[in-house]
């Protein structure tokens, strides 16, 4: 009777030895596969922005990590701008071309509303010009929902080229922003 209790108690631990080993083993393979995909969509971007600067004038990349949201980055390369940053009235990012656009979102929507407020004659859109790039900020409204587009880039957007990316932006807001 004891020879058959103590070999359940061993059958029993060997179990749960085996499937805490299992358990672990499909853990670790997890992650592997999550970093194996997040390399991939860096250098699916990276490779993008290798044939954006083979086949157009030379841009500055700044040294942000990119986001995975392919459909904004493809507006960003058509355009020659760096990075472009969607965001809510409140300052939340909607969508990006960067990782982490919390604190560029919060800024600028308080900078542009703040002006916005204190200038008598109410600017349509905000440029900031830096040592070596400018930052746009652009009211956009779809579906009565007022968000901000925060573009980074090399140069002075113009009228035409500022009309195209507020119609490519549209395009993709779309798919954010529901009816």
């Amino acid at each position: 009777m004891d020879s058959i209790f103590l070999f359940l108690i061993l059958f029993l631990i060997g179990l749960v030895v085996i499937m805490l080993g299992w358990y672990i083993y499909t853990i670790k393979k997890e992650k592997e596969r999550l970093l194996e995909k997040e390399k991939l969509e860096d250098e699916i971007v990276n490779s993008l922005l290798e044939l954006k600067r083979y086949t157009t004038e030379s841009i500055n990349i700044s040294n942000e990590k990119l986001s995975n949201k392919f459909d904004l980055i493809e507006v960003a390369l058509e355009n020659d701008v760096t990075s472009i940053t969607i965001t809510s009235e409140e300052g939340l990012p909607i969508v990006s071309t960067i990782r982490n656009p919390d604190e560029i979102s919060a800024k600028y929507s308080a900078l542009f509303q703040r002006t916005h407020k204190l200038s008598k004659n109410k600017p349509k859109k905000i440029s900031i010009k830096f040592e070596n790039y400018y930052i746009h900020i652009l009211p956009i409204s779809i579906n009565n929902v007022n968000t901000y587009a925060i573009i980074r880039s090399n140069f002075e957007l113009d009228a035409v080229n500022e009309k195209k990316l507020i119609k490519d932006l549209l395009n993709v807001l779309e798919e954010y922003i529901p009816n």
